[in-house]
């Protein structure tokens, strides 16, 4: 089983789900995701109480410094994304992230989340810069 229950709070072993995906590399705080174009994309996991969250860097500070109203892009960017969402985050990065939600999760969906955020930053990524940083 991969959910399993910890007092009230239900929490998920995400490494099994990414086992055995030939495009997905595990490490000790997140996973990278490789395309079939050779560009890759790393992403944060962080566990929290019922939910998942992904995080991207689609951009470095540096980057977005030399971007003008990179935060107002990412805002515009929300518009048309339904699973990740972009933003400026306290250190000057443009991050695309999503959360997702535990309870009856399966691996098929978790990886669909993985991939499309992945995606969703790698693209803005060379949308902003032009290269394959993350």
């Amino acid at each position: 089983m991969t959910l399993a229950r910890k007092g009230l709070a239900t929490v998920i072993e995400w490494q099994k789900f990414c086992a055995g995906a030939s495009d997905i590399v595990q490490e000790a705080k997140g996973l990278t995701v490789r395309f079939s174009n050779g560009r890759r994309q790393w992403l944060d996991v962080r566990e929290s109480e019922g939910a998942i969250e992904l995080r991207g860097v689609v951009v470095r500070r540096a980057v977005a410094e030399r971007l003008p109203h990179a935060a107002l892009v990412a805002r515009e960017r929300n518009r048309a994304r339904s699973l990740a969402g972009f933003r400026a985050d306290d250190r000057g990065r443009i991050v695309g992230e999503a959360w997702v939600p535990i309870p009856g999760l399966t691996r098929a969906e978790f990886l669909h989340y993985v991939r499309s955020v992945a995606a969703a930053c790698d693209l803005f990524e060379f949308q902003l810069a032009g290269h394959d940083r993350e």
